[in-house]
């Protein structure tokens, strides 16, 4: 995302779509976890949503260390306990939750640089 279109969003926005985006990325992280559990190969239907999760919170390239994967997939199973469809308030509550996660990694990841909020 350029510097550009940063300044045309504003920060409750791109918390909100940052959020929601996370909550899908959940959603197919569920789906596809069940659909593994009948049998099918879901290998080739990753998304891999979150590589853009993370670039929109802002981690570079080579601040995307595996901790980092390894931790978001780890908060992401906590979606298999929830009812996706009607707890709606529950999956952006997780969603928020892992935000905030991701920001203190990028924190301690890049402790140097400027945050773009």
């Amino acid at each position: 995302m350029s510097e550009s279109n940063i300044q045309h969003i504003g920060i409750k926005d791109y918390f909100e779509l940052t959020i929601n985006l996370i909550a899908r990325d959940l959603k197919i992280h569920r789906h596809l976890h069940f659909l593994s559990l009948s049998g099918v190969d879901t290998s080739l239907l990753s998304l891999q949503l979150n590589q853009d999760i993370f670039k929109l919170i802002g981690f570079e390239k080579t601040d995307l260390i595996n901790e980092i994967e390894e931790w978001y997939f780890k908060q992401a199973e906590r979606v298999f306990t929830i009812d996706t469809v009607n707890n709606t308030k529950a999956l952006l509550e997780l969603s928020a939750e892992i935000l905030n996660g991701l920001n203190k990694f990028r924190i301690l990841a890049v402790p140097n640089k400027k945050s773009a909020f």
